[in-house]
C-alpha cells in the first residue's frame, strides 16, 4: 500500500458503498483488500469503525484471500511501527 489513504476517500463517509464489477484476474479482490485496510486505518475517514465497514464476495476462495491480505498487511504495518518506535531515540 504506497499512499496509507486514496486522496479520492478523504470525502467518503459512512454509510457509504462501492461495487466493483471485473473480469476474473483483474485485481477485485487486491482491490476491495485494499480499500478495507485503508478506511480501518485512515484518521480522515469518519466512523471507519471495524463495526462499520463490510466487505463481500461471492467465492469463498476471494474472502479467504481478503481476510488472508487483511491480515498480513495489518500485521506488517503493526511490525513497522514496532521496530519505528523501538529504533528511535527518547
Amino acid at each position: 500500500m504506497a499512499n496509507p489513504v486514496l486522496e479520492k476517500d478523504l470525502a467518503i463517509q459512512f454509510p457509504h458503498f462501492t461495487i466493483l464489477k471485473a473480469s476474473a484476474g483483474s485485481g477485485k479482490t487486491y482491490s476491495l483488500t485494499e480499500r478495507f485496510v485503508q478506511f480501518l486505518l485512515s484518521g480522515k475517514i469518519p466512523q471507519n469503525h471495524l463495526s462499520n465497514i463490510l466487505a463481500i464476495t461471492f467465492s469463498n476462495n476471494a474472502a479467504k484471500e481478503m481476510k488472508e491480505r487483511i491480515l498480513s498487511w495489518l500485521k506488517e504495518i503493526y511490525i513497522i511501527k514496532v521496530i519505528v518506535k523501538t529504533l528511535t531515540p527518547v
